[in-house]
Parts: structure tokens; sequence; C-alpha cells
């Protein structure tokens, strides 16, 4: 009888499977002047339940804001380019990305990413741990620490 009704949760699971093609990205996330994320799967998108996935291209010497991702996790795939990430309460840590680098952002980490290249534009595959963008852009206090805006 657990074959039969392990089979049936595989049928209806099957039924849920989403391809979402490059033309069905959308940019309705926050963005950052000369870098565009493009989400490509997303509860809204796909239907999924714990995942969002997507895509971010940054132009020549552009950096993002200082942000996180709340309590998301976010893997970010190096696909081409060479960029760079600062992270940290002041962004004391840094390290240079090349294609097929991975990086694990843990939740409420505060960073920034970068293209510091002069002449490629980079692309990143990023995926986290929930099912939608979380992004809190951040600032900086006095005593140098990154913190949401609006805290005090």
């Amino acid at each position: 009888m657990s074959i039969a009704i392990d089979a049936l949760r595989v049928e209806n699971q099957a039924l849920k499977v989403r391809v979402v093609k490059p033309l069905q990205f959308v940019d309705h996330t926050p963005q950052t002047a000369g870098m565009q994320r493009l989400a490509a799967i997303s509860h809204e998108l796909a239907g999924s339940e714990s995942l969002w996935a997507g895509m971010m291209l940054a132009e020549p010497n552009t950096a993002s804001s200082v942000h996180h991702h709340g309590h998301l996790e976010t893997v970010v795939y190096v696909l081409s380019g060479k960029s760079r990430v600062r992270w940290g309460s002041r962004l004391e840590h840094e390290v240079d990305l090349e294609a097929g680098d991975f990086v694990l952002i843990p939740p409420y980490v505060p960073h920034q990413e970068i293209n510091p290249s002069p002449d490629q534009t980079t692309t990143w595959v990023v995926v986290r741990s929930g099912r939608e963008t979380v992004v809190v852009n951040l600032t900086q206090a006095p005593n140098g620490e990154y913190v949401a805006i609006g805290a005090d």
C-alpha cells in the first residue's frame, strides 16, 4: 500500500515541475545602479515553497549598496567575469571571485557586491533559502558599523 501512496506523491509533485525561460525572468527585485537583479524561481513565478533563485548582472566599475538578506542564507555561483565581495559589520573582509567560485553568505551578514573590472560584465547565479527576495539596505553608523537604515 505504501508503494502506491509514494507513487501518487511523486506524480502529484511531478505536476509542480516548472521551467522558467530567460525571457520570463522578472526584475521586480531591489535594484542597484549598474546591477540588474532578475528573479527566475520564486513563489510568484514558479510556486516555490522554500527557495528563490535568479541572476545578478553587474556592469563594469559598479558596487551594490551595503545590505543583508535578513533571515535568508544566500548562495552565489560566479558564472562569468571577475567580482569582489566585502562583508562584515564594517566590511572588514574581502575576497576576489572568478568564474566557477561559490560563496555562502549567512543570514544578516552585511555585504557588498563589486565588479572592479573596467570593461567586463560579471554574471552571478543567486539562490536564497526563502521563496521571495529580502534585501535590507544598511547605512554606516558613526562607529563605522553598518546598521539597518533608521536603526539607532
